[in-house]
């Protein structure tokens, strides 16, 4: 785990701790509150979905998932920023809408920054660059000799462009100055059908799409982002201990409108940094390749501004462009 991470996972430790034994705050929702969230079904729908049936009961009202299906993660957030800051909206967001969006979009309608209160980051997540058996390597230094031999020839996929496996490859082809060709799909179910059946050699993609094929044989694990190896893979370098470093982690999290009350987003911060850290919960997300952060509002806060600030000249050198 890298220092910023370790620092707000004690913070978080720290928080949960100390509003144990602390006075209940005095703020309560007088109304359902509501998670908004991008398509039903998928991950961070999911996750939505885990915390408000455990919410509704602390706050003594209902948590309703509101889906918000749009480009890029924007009405979402959109949808967030427009919102009475009263405590009653939440979104699921993540580091492409708060760090990587501003810089892909010319006219995007919200700042993140300005327009929101961070409550909690509640989760990294590790990406997993896989390969189908016929590919001729079997470690990163392979894939880095193959590419700069042949600039241009290989090709990999992603679940979608400017999603967070897409980043963070091209991440690694600047920082290890490699030449590959992005082929973009729309989701992580054909893009695993597209490296099963060997129509594209390399995948960069989510851990639970990936590990299951890795563990059957049918593909090749070479690496994975982030400090630290995974619990369920732990025969798989990092890029980092496979000679690439920088190559981090995805997080996930939820805000609020800016100007939400302080006792709310205390409150809130609270009683979801507990859910997050039951046994149960912690536990289904380790074996989805996760780490849980449950990181107090100033770090989550820190957090969205460092990689608001890193992410601009690695937007611009990969010369992204929304889908």
């Amino acid at each position: 785990m890298n220092g910023l991470l370790r620092i707000c996972a004690t913070a978080a430790m720290l928080a949960v701790a100390s509003g144990a034994i602390a006075q209940a705050t005095t703020w309560a929702p007088s109304k359902p509150v509501r998670i908004i969230v991008g398509a039903p079904g998928g991950i961070l729908d999911v996750v939505a979905r885990q915390i408000a049936d455990r919410l509704a009961p602390a706050l003594g009202q209902p948590v309703i998932v509101e889906n918000k299906v749009g480009t890029g993660g924007i009405v979402p957030m959109e949808a967030t920023r427009t919102s009475p800051p009263d405590g009653h909206t939440l979104t699921v967001t993540t580091f492409v809408e708060m760090a990587i969006n501003p810089w892909l979009y010319e006219r995007l309608p919200y700042d993140p920054i300005k327009d929101f209160a961070p409550v909690i980051a509640l989760y990294s997540g590790q990406i997993l660059l896989a390969a189908h058996p016929s590919f001729p390597a079997n470690s990163l230094a392979d894939v880095i000799r193959l590419a700069r031999a042949s600039p241009g020839r290989y090709f990999y996929a992603s679940s979608g462009v400017a999603r967070p496996p897409h980043v963070w490859f091209e991440r690694f082809k600047a920082t290890a100055g490699v030449d590959l060709v992005h082929v973009p799909f729309k989701g992580a179910a054909p893009l695993t059908q597209a490296v099963l059946s060997g129509e594209v050699p390399l995948a960069m993609e989510g851990v639970p799409a990936l590990a299951p094929h890795v563990k059957a044989g049918k593909l090749k694990a070479l690496a994975v982002t982030g400090g630290q190896r995974l619990v369920a893979l732990p025969d798989v370098p990092t890029f980092a201990e496979a000679g690439v470093p920088g190559i981090g982690l995805t997080w996930v999290g939820l805000v609020a409108p800016a100007a939400t009350p302080p006792q709310a987003i205390e409150r809130l911060h609270r009683e979801i940094a507990r859910i997050v850290l039951m046994p149960e919960v912690k536990a289904s997300m380790e074996e989805a390749g996760r780490v849980v952060l449950a990181t107090p509002p100033e770090a989550f806060a820190a957090l969205i501004r460092k990689d608001h600030a890193e992410w601009g000249s690695i937007v611009r050198q990969s010369r992204l462009r929304p889908e």
